[in-house]
């Protein structure tokens, strides 16, 4: 993995070896800022791929091009246009000649690209694993923390009531106006367009296709993550996903594991798991302890590193977790839930799609005439109402409450450009999109980067994605039964048929211990951005119905403490 930064225009070259120190993490051993006629482009690597040799960023006849990321069939492209090149980013430069904009379809894997050619493109992976910001006026970099610079630092409230809905910005937004975020499978010419996209295409296939196929598929994705010059391991939580990841990897080469645990928090620590698995699977298994004390003297580090504020707690173990690999790559688990429905919640969605009632617009005109400020409320007004029941896993705050929660500022979130009319295949779209897309992936970037670790997610592969996205809704069913079929051959029944714990942390009792709750409210005064009466009456119920919403506040209100006053 690397950093990459360009403008284009006038630029001072002491300010641009400043933005390229600030990313500095995402690649230590080489930088390299090249001018060329009307721009700059910097480079910082992480040497995954050709360790000994680097070209980047590469200048041919005043195009510029440098790139992050992996791309897993470069070599093959070589082979098939007869490329005279030897690393990804001349295969980039050349098919580049041959191709134009078109060249990124034939890419496998996960990149940010900058190419300039008379003006500005920049490229973005179809999953937006690896991230990429810029600005209208020809500014780009793999964090926003690199732009901020210069630019004038203003609140995106857009972006805000994304963050409360979704817990991030949703890209093209970020929180700060006038920085973007090319949103994946899009690239940007001076507008955003889409290269490519998940689409569903239904096929034959049988339950055993499906579990055979979706195998083969997956242990063709580990096989081209494996790095063939540095050494790697893979994150292991104990659950279905990432010990499978581990048992398939280790059928080519045993791998050291890595897993977090939270000491007096046995609801939370899934260790012994991980270590069930380790001792089956013959592997070496490493872990570390995110303590109290430790997950509060980390907070502002972790808020550098996340550049915007994202709710998902699992950041701060993820990023005490990086502290202990020593790999330059480790796999990780994250799109089997989302690809074949594990959460419980999609079997809760999934039942509106058979639901009946014949008195629908009634009890609609019921539930409004008696509010309740719940998502259960939200979720059957919806139905009743024939509008879009589902809008992703991980909605915290509904409509509502956004407009409740930030009165004057209250923005719509467009959940609609996610729908897809695809039945419960919308449900793993809108994720991907979001969820994954947005929070998912953007940790497993931001969080072990932090330590110069690239993360790889096997289940996050387009071939295999669109394998799943063609099968018929019958035989792909729901609670990752076919994962679970192929995980039983290698597996013991404990791990493979246990109850799903998501990877969360203790938070709201550390806050609530260390009496930090009302640093909310002692913020907003200052800001005044939310409504504080509806502050204290969230923080009041506490976890009982507001669990995340707390968090999503506290996060957001450190954050633009740090950020703006």
């Amino acid at each position: 993995m690397c950093a990459i930064f360009g403008i284009i225009g006038k630029y001072d070259i002491k300010r641009v070896k400043s933005a390229l120190d600030l990313m500095l993490h995402r690649g230590k051993e080489y930088q390299n800022i090249v001018e060329f006629n009307n721009g700059v482009f910097g480079f910082n690597r992480l040497a995954i791929e050709h360790v000994k040799i680097a070209k980047q960023p590469l200048v041919i006849d005043n195009k510029a091009f440098v790139f992050n990321g992996e791309i897993y069939n470069y070599k093959e492209l070589i082979k098939k246009y007869n490329l005279n090149a030897t690393t990804e980013i001349e295969v980039i430069a050349k098919l580049w000649e041959k191709k134009g904009v078109d060249f990124v379809k034939e890419l496998d894997g996960m990149f940010a690209i900058a190419i300039y050619d008379k003006k500005l493109y920049l490229f973005r992976d179809i999953f937006g694993k690896k991230p990429l910001y810029f600005t209208k006026n020809g500014i780009f970099a793999s964090e926003i923390k690199a732009i901020l610079p210069f630019v004038e630092k203003k609140l995106n409230f857009n972006a805000l009531s994304e963050y409360l809905a979704y817990n991030s910005s949703i890209a093209p937004n970020t929180i700060f106006d006038g920085i973007y975020k090319l949103p994946s499978g899009c690239y940007y010419d001076g507008e955003i367009k889409k290269y490519d996209d998940f689409i569903r295409e239904e096929k034959e296939i049988s339950k055993l296709e499906a579990i055979e196929k979706t195998h083969e598929l997956l242990i063709k994705s580990i096989q081209k993550r494996i790095p063939s010059e540095v050494e790697y391991g893979s994150l292991l939580s104990g659950g279905v996903d990432s010990s499978l990841i581990v048992a398939l990897a280790s059928q080519i080469k045993k791998i050291d594991t890595f897993s977090v645990g939270y000491e007096g928090f046995e609801n939370y620590d899934e260790r012994k798991y991980a270590k069930i698995v380790a001792n089956h699977l013959g592997v070496k298994n490493f872990d570390v302890t995110l303590s109290k004390d430790v997950f509060f003297k980390n907070f502002e580090d972790v808020l550098f590193y996340m550049d915007e504020p994202i709710s998902d707690s699992s950041y701060f173990a993820a990023f005490e977790l990086a502290k202990i690999i020593d790999k330059k790559v480790v796999f990780s688990g994250e799109g089997s839930d989302e690809l074949f429905l594990g959460y419980r919640r999609y079997e809760e969605y999934l039942g509106f799609f058979e639901a009946f009632l014949p008195n629908k617009k009634w009890l609609k005109k019921y539930l409004e005439r008696h509010p309740e400020d719940i998502k259960e409320w939200e979720v059957f007004r919806r139905f009743f109402g024939d509008e879009v029941v589902f809008r992703g896993i991980n909605e915290t705050f509904f409509q509502r409450q956004i407009n409740k929660m930030l009165k004057k500022n209250a923005k719509e979130v467009d959940y609609l450009r996610f729908y897809k009319d695809m039945g419960s295949f919308y449900f793993s779209y809108f994720d991907l999109k979001v969820w994954i897309g947005e929070v998912l992936l953007m940790k497993l970037d931001k969080m072990f980067m932090s330590n110069t670790i690239e993360a790889r997610s096997p289940f996050l592969d387009k071939e295999l994605v669109d394998f799943v996205f063609s099968m018929p809704e019958e035989v792909r069913g729901s609670k990752k039964w076919i994962i679970k079929e192929i995980a039983s051959k290698y597996l013991p029944n404990e791990i493979v048929y246990r109850r799903k714990k998501g990877f969360a942390i203790p938070f709201y009792e550390w806050l609530k211990k260390e009496n930090k709750l009302k640093r909310i409210i002692d913020i907003n005064r200052k800001s005044k951005i939310f409504n504080e009466e509806y502050l204290k009456e969230i923080i009041k119920t506490g976890h009982k119905r507001y669990k995340q919403h707390i968090w999503a506040l506290y996060l957001f209100s450190v954050w633009y403490e740090k950020e703006f006053m």
